[in-house]
């Protein structure tokens, strides 16, 4: 009887380690499936997130996802892609996996048919922030060398249509405006030299005046002297630029130097 039930422990284990080795790795969120748009007549409508549904912003519903989830829409059928926010729940049939605003349909060349076959991905940051702190100095990197060292996770941006973008979230928030004060922005900070110089052009491209700050290993890339009124702005082309997130500290006074 011992030897039976030794026999059976051994297969169950057996079983769960194959279950377990076949498991695929945590990835980002993804799903296939079939996408439909929202009709004229549920533009002013409350969403069930509370907002007004408004078919010319770059929204979407969807069954179970948390609001406020950013996803690329990919029509497969033309690999035209567009960037949404979750702020409702649907679709209202059980074969569709997503409802797009009209403005995504359009984007997504899916107007004439009403449906398109997508997949849908959650956009997840992948730029390490660094804590901010002063700066030791600061400093142009110098030219990147060849390293075996693996590449970091660079912020790569996802495609974001023409005339749409996602303010990029200003950590711990967006000051006041009408102070007078200024601003140093963070955008990211880099081990790896090739990545701050990366992100630098990135912003250069956007119409932005980056510069570098060197703390530790890290090359900080960051936005000087930035007015409390125009944070919001920067944040906006950030977006744009397809940051997410940035950090954010006041510039000393003159007076303070």
């Amino acid at each position: 009887m011992k030897r039976i039930i030794a026999l059976m422990i051994t297969g169950v284990g057996c079983a769960l380690l194959c279950i377990a080795q076949t498991q695929p790795p945590n990835t980002e969120y993804r799903q296939e499936g079939i996408a439909s748009y929202y009709g004229d007549e549920y533009d002013g409508r409350n969403t069930a997130s509370g907002e007004k549904y408004d078919s010319t912003k770059f929204t979407a519903a969807h069954p179970t996802l948390p609001f406020g989830t950013i996803l690329t829409v990919t029509n497969t059928q033309n690999n035209k892609q567009v960037i949404v926010r979750v702020n409702d729940r649907g679709p209202s049939k059980p074969v569709r996996i997503i409802d797009v605003s009209k403005a995504a349909a359009e984007q997504l060349d899916m107007l004439i048919t009403g449906t398109a076959p997508v997949i849908i991905e959650e956009n997840i940051p992948s730029s390490p922030m660094v804590a901010s702190s002063s700066p030791t100095s600061q400093t142009i990197p110098p030219s990147p060398q060849n390293t075996s060292t693996p590449s970091e996770n660079l912020l790569s941006p996802p495609y974001v249509p023409t005339g749409y973008s996602i303010a990029a979230e200003i950590k711990p928030s967006i000051p006041p405006t009408g102070t007078g004060k200024r601003y140093r922005i963070q955008v990211g900070a880099y081990k790896i030299v090739r990545n701050a110089m990366d992100v630098f052009d990135k912003l250069k491209n956007t119409g932005l005046n980056p510069a570098y700050e060197r703390n530790g290993d890290y090359y900080r890339v960051v936005l000087a002297g930035i007015n409390a009124d125009d944070v919001q702005l920067v944040a906006e082309k950030l977006g744009t630029a397809g940051f997410r997130e940035a950090l954010i500290r006041e510039e000393p006074s003159a007076s303070n130097e």
